[in-house]
Order: structure tokens, then sequence, then C-alpha cells
């Protein structure tokens, strides 16, 4: 069997491993479809500060169970899965609180620990989700990115009726835009190109606005009365969490999604006057996976919306060029198994 090894920055190469065997309370799942992901990209560019190297990347993925070891049931057996990546401890405070996706011991599959870029891979029994019916495997993939956004969301305590801004229209801004939009709230959408302002307005925003190189409110340009109950920043720049912070109401919150890989000197002074509420948040639970699955299968999180390309497995470094370059325009590209032929889908 074959595996994408991520052996350092800029460097990606394959090896071959023999047939894994699932141990007590694992499942062994052959993998349908896997999503490159931005953190994929800033690992790939040196610019994650988290990953270990070398390492198999791919945290969003989906698969068919193909064999199940001790203490698992074995009705699993051919079941459609995708997979939740953190590989908690379950002894920590945290976990002991339910709070597993910030686990003191946390690894996370693709970056800690060998990801989903191999034709198979083991995984705990507790990880994985059945597919719903009428979800495929590319739509089971994209559950991963979608618990990200619903996941930010409950951090934020934005409800119906709420606004909210999001700072960065790329995959998880726009899974927030669903997900915002199925819950009930105004979205604004802040992007830097007209392209990206136009697919904002396409995926569901009720306002997407072009701040180019003035700052936005120097401008002129963001509405004194937008009434923002919550700033989500998906970029992880300096430039943005200052943005996030500048425009945010007075008594908001702001949600840091973006995974930054410097320190950032803040404002701290916005954040004192305007009584901000700044949290952080990191991936998910598994009620976040329930509600990403729910939103997929009632259309409400269209696959063929977010897939834009799909790529083999012996083209994953291609994928990864395409989202690097500025000129492709790209969504999700997509890692499918069993014959990926870098498509524009």
């Amino acid at each position: 069997m074959k595996r994408v090894v991520l052996e350092k920055p800029h460097r990606l190469s394959y090896e071959n491993y023999g047939e894994q065997v699932p141990g007590p309370g694992d499942v062994l799942i052959e993998v349908r479809a896997c999503g490159i992901c931005g953190s994929d990209v800033h690992a790939y560019l040196g610019k994650h500060p988290f990953v270990k190297y070398p390492v198999t990347p791919g945290h969003e993925f989906s698969g068919e169970v193909v064999a199940a070891g001790d203490d698992v049931e074995p009705g699993l057996l051919g079941s459609r899965v995708c997979v939740e990546p953190s590989l908690a401890c379950g002894d920590c405070p945290q976990c002991r609180s339910g709070r597993y996706n910030i686990c003191e011991n946390l690894r996370v599959l693709g970056f800690q620990a060998d990801g989903a870029m191999c034709e198979r891979i083991t995984v705990p029994r507790n990880r994985i989700h059945l597919l719903p019916q009428g979800v495929d495997f590319p739509g089971g993939a994209l559950a991963e990115p979608a618990a990200v956004g619903i996941h930010a969301l409950a951090r934020s305590g934005v409800r119906s009726g709420s606004g909210i801004l999001v700072i960065g229209g790329g995959v998880v801004g726009l899974m927030i835009t669903r997900a915002a939009k199925a819950l009930g709230c105004r979205v604004t959408v802040v992007e830097n190109t007209r392209e990206r302002v136009g697919r904002a307005l396409g995926f569901g925003a009720d306002e997407a606005i072009l701040f180019g190189e003035e700052p936005p409110g120097k401008t002129g340009e963001m509405p004194a009365d937008a009434g923002f109950q919550a700033v989500f920043e998906c970029v992880g720049k300096p430039e943005t969490m200052e943005l996030a912070l500048r425009l945010a109401p007075r008594g908001s919150t702001v949600v840091v999604l973006g995974v930054f890989s410097q320190a950032v000197p803040v404002q701290i002074s916005l954040v004192q006057d305007g009584e901000l509420n700044v949290c952080g948040t990191l991936m998910y639970t598994g009620e976040d996976f329930k509600r990403a699955l729910d939103l997929i299968a009632g259309g409400v999180i269209e696959p063929d919306d977010f897939i834009t390309q799909t790529v083999g497995l012996d083209d994953v470094e291609y994928g990864y060029n395409m989202l690097i370059d500025p000129e492709t325009p790209t969504v999700k590209v997509l890692v499918e198994f069993g014959g990926g032929n870098k498509s524009d889908r």
C-alpha cells in the first residue's frame, strides 16, 4: 500500500507500507476521499506551528470500514464513515469535562500523528461517524471543515437573528456562512479580491465587502450600524487580527479561527475599552460533527459548491500547488482514491 509523507517543508514523498491490523477498539478504514486543507498547505510551507515532521498529512476524510479489532461491533464492517481526526487521552481535566478537542495531550491525524493521505488507516472506533443516507464520500470528507465552522459559531454564542462579520471567505469562512444562515443569522463577509467577494455572495452572504489597501474604518465602507454580535477571524495574519478587533462593535465577541505562524501584536486597549470577548476555537466535538452531517444531508452544505478540483493520490503535490497558486481559482481540492485525474469539477 502507498502513502504520502511530508518529510519536511516543501518536500513530499511516497512510501509503501504493510497491511495494518486494527487493535482492540480500533477499525481499519479504506480511504475514499480526503480534502486538502489550508492547514495542510501551512504545514507544507513550514508555516504551521504545531506540525511534527515527518508525517502523513490528511485529516478531512471518509471511507469504508474494512476490518475491526476486538471490542468493536462486527456489524460496522462495510459501513461508510467519516472520522474526527483528534486523538485525545481521555484522562486529562479537559477530556473528563467533555472538551476533548482541547485535550492536554491532543494529537491530530495529519499533524502530530499520521493522517489519511494513504490507502488504509487505523483509527479509534469512538472517532468515526456513519454517513447518513444520501451523503457520499466527498460529502463525508467535508464534515470536518463544516464542523470547524459549527464549533466556532457555538463558541461565539450567536443566536437566530444575530448579525456576524466573517473576515476571510475561504473554506472555513464559507462553512460559517452556510451554517450561520441555517441558524437564521445575517452574514457579512470581508474579502480582498472582487472574485472572492462575488464567491461569498454566491455562497449566501447577505453582504460582502471588498477592502483594498486603505484599511476599513478609514474608508467609511463599513456601515456604522452594522450591529455585529460576533466577528470571526478566519485568515491567520496579524493584519486581519487587528482588523477583527477594530471592526468588532463594543460588547461583541471576536472568535479566532486562523492559524498564526508568528506572534501577533494587538491593540489591547480595543479589547479593554470595548469590553470585547476574544475567544479561541479549536476543532470540534462529536456534536459538531453530527450537526455538520445533518447540514450536508439536508443540502445546506452542498459538496459540489465547495469541491472545485480533484486529484488522485499520486498527484497530491499538484493539489497543494493549486491551492498555493493565487491565479488558480479554488475552494476545496479533494484527493479521490481510485481515479482522481487533476480535474476541475
